[in-house]
């Protein structure tokens, strides 16, 4: 087969399975990367060095004697399909080719079980730190809910409930069942400001209560932001909402409260 095309049809592949993983199963910006230019190039060096030893094989064939052919060891003839098996040694270029890809192997090896160099869980790792980074710059410098914008989300409820347990659980109880502050839980409250409950408590989260003192205004103090008071509100509401209840609550306080959700 022509070895034009078998390198034709070798770099078209590798091209595709770049442009596959760089635009399709993985980032856009892999394409940044210096290793997968690099690793393109070496394709590229690797099929001109195949190249130029095809070429040079074949030229060496076709300028060889007939008299050096006479004169090579036979190893075996197949009658049958008419080619001729000569027992040459294996040429020099070869051997150190191969000794080459050995070295190359064992130092990869080794590098591999004993380095970071090329190991995978921690090139993981760094990928990893370096995308929460990311998050956590866009998480600070994200616009901030506001009581305009703030919207219950399910997705929320674990790191609000997080957020409520360093922030409100002295005083509400970690379930939400109201300690020297209201109970959470039930239809009664203090404080209707909204007609929304989801609203209603992010207000009080953000403006504090003029009926009970000991509510302050975390959010207009600057003490909570307002991404995380959508949070914290997602859980109080998630845990008002819910059928279950805590075993143990504080006394009903404010009046029922009938909500338009």
């Amino acid at each position: 087969m022509n070895f034009s095309f078998l390198r034709t049809v070798y770099l078209t592949f590798s091209i595709i399975i770049l442009g596959f993983y760089a635009f399709y199963v993985g980032e856009i910006y892999s394409l940044k990367d210096p290793v997968a230019w690099i690793s393109l190039f070496t394709i590229f060096i690797l099929l001109w060095i195949i190249e130029l030893i095809n070429e040079i094989i074949n030229k060496k064939i076709k300028f060889l004697k007939k008299e050096k052919i006479k004169n090579v060891e036979v190893k075996k003839i197949d009658n049958g399909s008419g080619i001729l098996e000569l027992d040459n040694h294996t040429p020099d270029w070869l051997l150190k080719l191969f000794y080459i890809t050995v070295i190359f192997s064992t130092i990869y090896l080794l590098a591999y079980f004993f380095t970071d160099f090329a190991h995978t869980k921690k090139e993981y790792e760094l990928a990893y730190k370096k995308q929460m980074k990311k998050v956590i710059f866009y998480e600070k410098t994200r616009p901030q809910a506001t009581l305009e914008t703030a919207k219950f989300k399910k997705e929320f409820v674990e790191e609000g409930k997080a957020l409520f347990q360093e922030t409100c659980a002295s005083c509400h109880n970690p379930d939400g069942g109201g300690n020297i502050c209201p109970n959470l839980t039930d239809d009664f409250w203090i404080n209707k400001i909204e007609k929304n409950l989801f609203k209603n408590i992010f207000y009080i989260i953000w403006n504090g209560s003029k009926n009970n003192p000991t509510m302050r205004a975390f959010g207009a103090a600057g003490e909570i932001k307002g991404n995380d008071i959508e949070k914290i509100s997602s859980y109080v509401y998630f845990i008002n909402k819910n059928s279950i209840k805590p075993s143990r609550v504080k006394t009903p306080e404010g009046e029922k409260t009938l909500w338009v959700d």
